[in-house]
């Protein structure tokens, strides 16, 4: 297969200095000059490692851009040798010129998501290789240009009927593919948007929490004892996680040294937003049992996995009489409809307090209102008559 190298064309020198990038390589004999649409300077390039020097931001842009191109090149004179293909320099510039009718899509997105992986949480991660995969198992030979409204159309009821996705399941998995999509946009692979035409259906997300009756018939059966141990320590992290508002993900990463003051001090996963919730008396025994006597480390060894939690507190909620599709995500719930409703209804500090970007997040837990709305306006039912 040809060798692909990366040259910078110093003969054309402009007057800052800068001189463009080329991808060469020969077919046939015949070399082949590919533009990468970048220039820099002497003192930026690295000529032996053919990058950009630097760690910076435009630097590692430049350098994605590069790996980007050696990709497509490579991509097409791969899928060439296994089909059987003969390349010629006349071929070649036709396949790279309209690479979406040669770029398959699984293959592109998992290159990608190898490149993105180190800024996704292992959760988001999995998400997107499960997306990607199911795509897979539907059309292994996608090409990006395949990628059309239509298709999109027909993908989501495929999703609907063979998968018994729900609305948001779907939505999160044309979501996905959205993103892949947009880079294959930004590396100039397609140019077209079908996402501007097609709307990934939405769905509002599911509220599931616990009343305060809720909470302290679960409060009652762990001070019980009766529980096996295993159920009984998924309800003590239910529990703490509903007297912080922490996130199971954020909660598996809490050290010990980040609880000082009295107050919990932590950075959000998924937000980036600094944190600081205050203790209250239930939250502080429980950090006084989990820490023990020990100064530093997490603050929580040997937790099961997201998914063996979530079937357990579904068991202990059984147990309970609680009838709900209780999750981890239940307890950050709980949290934020009993601050709500016993602080009337303050958005702004229980939205700092949850780590949301937005109050408009913040805004799902209203719902809890109505009813206590309704009442009040029902005091008036007397007056006239």
């Amino acid at each position: 297969m040809a060798k692909v190298t990366i040259k910078r064309r110093n003969v054309s020198e402009r007057a800052d200095g800068r001189a463009a990038l080329y991808a060469v390589l020969n077919i046939e004999r015949k070399k082949i000059q590919i533009p990468v649409k970048i220039a820099v300077t002497a003192e930026e390039w690295d000529a032996v490692g053919e990058k950009v020097k630097g760690r910076g931001q435009h630097a590692k842009d430049c350098n994605l851009i590069i790996s980007n191109v050696k990709a497509r090149i490579t991509d097409i004179l791969v899928k060439a040798r296994l089909s059987d293909q003969q390349v010629t320099k006349d071929w070649f510039l036709a396949a790279y010129r309209q690479p979406g009718k040669t770029v398959l899509l699984y293959d592109f997105a998992r290159r990608h998501l190898s490149e993105i992986e180190s800024a996704l949480t292992w959760s988001t991660y999995r998400h997107h290789m499960a997306a990607l995969n199911k795509l897979n198992a539907y059309r292994p030979d996608l090409r990006i240009d395949e990628i059309t409204p239509e298709f999109l159309r027909v993908y989501a009821a495929y999703l609907r009927d063979h998968h018994n996705n729900n609305t948001g399941t779907i939505g999160k998995n044309l979501s996905i593919i959205r993103v892949h999509y947009y880079a294959a946009m930004r590396a100039g692979i397609v140019s077209n948007n079908p996402f501007e035409v097609y709307k990934i259906p939405g769905s509002k997300p599911a509220v599931i929490y616990l009343t305060e009756e809720e909470l302290n018939v679960m409060l009652e059966l762990f001070r019980s004892g009766t529980l096996p141990d295993n159920e009984n320590d998924a309800l003590r992290f239910f529990l703490f996680m509903t007297f912080t508002a922490m996130h199971i993900t954020d909660a598996r990463n809490l050290q010990i040294d980040q609880i000082f003051g009295g107050e919990i001090h932590y950075r959000r996963v998924k937000t980036g937003v600094e944190v600081c919730v205050p203790l209250s008396k239930p939250a502080e025994i429980l950090v006084d049992f989990y820490r023990g006597k020990r100064g530093r480390g997490r603050l929580f060894l040997n937790l099961p996995t997201d998914q063996a939690f979530n079937r357990l507190i579904k068991i202990v909620c059984e147990k309970a009489g609680i009838r709900k599709a209780v999750s981890a995500k239940a307890a950050r719930h709980t949290f934020a409809t009993l601050y709500y409703k016993k602080n009337n209804g303050d958005l702004g500090t229980l939205s700092r307090l949850l780590g949301h970007t937005s109050v408009t997040t913040t805004m799902i837990y209203a719902h809890i209102m109505k009813d206590s709305r309704v009442q009040g306006v029902k005091a008036f039912d007397d007056f006239i008559k």
